[in-house]
């Protein structure tokens, strides 16, 4: 059997180490994802100044300006409380998609898998997203008129798929990445300089694909809760 094919084998796709049936690896990579954006919080607020901001004041500033203006042109200045909840799920969710850079922590030593590459964490996301997002809209229009909304014939199959369609775009590009990562790890010894090296440049990759999917998690939140408001005004 090809070598390459036996690697692809070996693979331990979806496995996990658990315990109570939860997947504890992906529970302590999401903790120090949300661990790191915590800390950088933190630290922004304890140094934030008017004077001469930092590189990660200025980060923090540019990435709340993109919400704030987002929505402000499609819901409109009252609804900027849905620019907390953006940027923290930017923030989280490009985290726990870099945590596959990392030297492995548990199963697998040659790499850490990313919590967002575990479908259980993305469906929580988009349930969190999708929840936030009706009772926007029952806020907006009254519970009346967005259960009428919701259960339109024409809409209802798109209401109810919406977090499962988001969390699985999610799961789906970083699972893939992951893979990827493993398939490259797992070419034979002689071959490894060549090996190193696409993995590195996979692994860079593998971080420009988290950062657009966390923009494009942050986007869709948004554009959600417009969908769910946007009849009310």
């Amino acid at each position: 059997m090809p070598s390459g094919l036996v690697a692809a084998i070996n693979i331990p796709v979806g496995d996990h180490i658990t315990a109570g049936g939860f997947n504890v690896d992906t529970i302590y990579t999401t903790i120090g994802a949300a661990a790191v954006v915590l800390g950088l919080g933190f630290y922004v607020r304890r140094k934030v100044t008017s004077g001469v901001p930092s590189r990660v004041q200025v980060m923090w500033e540019m990435l709340i300006g993109w919400a704030s203006d987002q929505v402000e042109a499609s819901l409109g200045p009252q609804y900027r409380q849905v620019v907390p909840l953006a940027v923290t799920i930017f923030a989280v969710v490009l985290a726990a998609n870099w945590v596959e850079v990392l030297p492995g922590l548990f199963h697998n030593t040659d790499y850490a898998p990313s919590p967002s590459a575990d479908v259980n964490l993305c469906y929580a996301l988009g349930v969190l997203v999708w929840v936030g997002s009706n009772v926007a809209g029952i806020r907006a229009k009254g519970f009346g008129r967005a259960a009428k909304d919701f259960f339109n014939p024409v809409h209802f199959v798109e209401h109810i798929t919406r977090p499962i369609t988001l969390a699985l775009r999610l799961f789906g590009n970083i699972f893939a990445g992951g893979i990827m990562i493993a398939l490259l790890i797992a070419i034979p010894i002689y071959f490894a300089p060549v090996t190193v090296a696409f993995t590195v440049i996979w692994k860079l990759f593998d971080m420009g694909i988290g950062v657009i999917q966390a923009f494009i998690f942050a986007l869709l939140t948004i554009l959600y809760y417009q969908f769910s408001t946007e009849e009310a005004h």
